[in-house]
C-alpha cells in the first residue's frame, strides 16, 4: 500500500511540472514584429507567457507616433482579447471561433470594431475589424518587420 501512495504521488509531481503539449491551436504563430506594406503601421506581439500574449500597435505619420494601443490576450474559456486604445480600457473581445491558422474575437455591445480577427497567410499575417455582419471592414496586412 505505501508503495502504491508513493507511486501515486510522484506520477502526480512529474505532471503538475509537465509543459502542456504545443498543438496547432496556440497562438504562437502571432508573436513577433509585423508592419504593414509601407512602415506606417505596426503590431508588436510578445512570446506566450503562459498563455498570455502581451502586444502592442502604434500608427507612424512623419516619423512621429500618432496612435497607439496595448493589447493583451487572456487564456481561458473563452481566450479573451483586451484592448487598450491610447491606452485606455480594457474593452474585451471574447473569441468566437479559432483554427490553426486563425483566431476571431467579437464583442456585439462594443460601438467599432465588434469583430476582430486574424490569420496566418503566405506573406505573413492579416488582420481584420468590422462591425457585427461585417460590415465596414477594414483589413490589414502584414509582413514581418524589416528591423
Amino acid at each position: 500500500m505505501k508503495r502504491l501512495a508513493i507511486l501515486i504521488l510522484l506520477a502526480g509531481c512529474g505532471a503538475a511540472g509537465a509543459e502542456p503539449s504545443p498543438t496547432a491551436e496556440t497562438l504562437d504563430w502571432l508573436s513577433g514584429c509585423w508592419e504593414n506594406p509601407n512602415g506606417s503601421y505596426r503590431e508588436i506581439w510578445s512570446q506566450s507567457e503562459h498563455g498570455h500574449f502581451f502586444g502592442y500597435a502604434v500608427t507612424l505619420k512623419d516619423s512621429s507616433v500618432s496612435f497607439f494601443e496595448q493589447m493583451h490576450i487572456a487564456p481561458g474559456q473563452p481566450t479573451v482579447f483586451n484592448a487598450y486604445p491610447a491606452g485606455i480600457g480594457p474593452t474585451p473581445f471574447p473569441e468566437s471561433e479559432r483554427t490553426g491558422t486563425s483566431i476571431t474575437f467579437a464583442n456585439p455591445e462594443h460601438d467599432y470594431p465588434q469583430i476582430i480577427a486574424y490569420r496566418t497567410t503566405e506573406a505573413g499575417l492579416s488582420a481584420r475589424i468590422s462591425s457585427g455582419d461585417g460590415s465596414n471592414a477594414r483589413d490589414f496586412d502584414f509582413m514581418r518587420c524589416a528591423d
